[in-house]
């Protein structure tokens, strides 16, 4: 009974690490798309650094898979947000 407890909990703790070097991941390439400074290539390579402790850590197919999906649809998330935001600052609403 205790294995089965530990293999859920070993599953939860993956998941968990997944997400979060998949959401670190994708908001840091969003970041590198918005900044026009130089420091959005350190944004950028700290997005490399972290995609390889991710495939150091998962060495199977799935994870990896899942990390590269959910990173992208977190850093389309941000760019949209990121537009979003910016359209609303130089456009905004007339009063009335």
């Amino acid at each position: 009974m205790e294995e089965d407890f530990e293999l859920e909990d070993s599953i939860w703790k993956k998941l968990f690490w997944i997400a979060f070097y998949a959401i670190t991941a994708g908001l840091l390439l969003g970041l590198f798309t918005a900044i026009s400074s130089p420091i959005k290539y350190v944004c950028s390579l700290v997005a490399l650094y972290i995609a390889i402790k991710c495939f150091k850590r998962f060495s199977t197919w799935g994870p990896r898979i899942s990390f590269i999906v959910s990173a992208i649809i977190v850093y389309f998330a941000t760019a949209l947000v990121i537009a979003i935001v910016v359209y609303m600052r130089d456009n905004p609403m007339p009063a009335g």
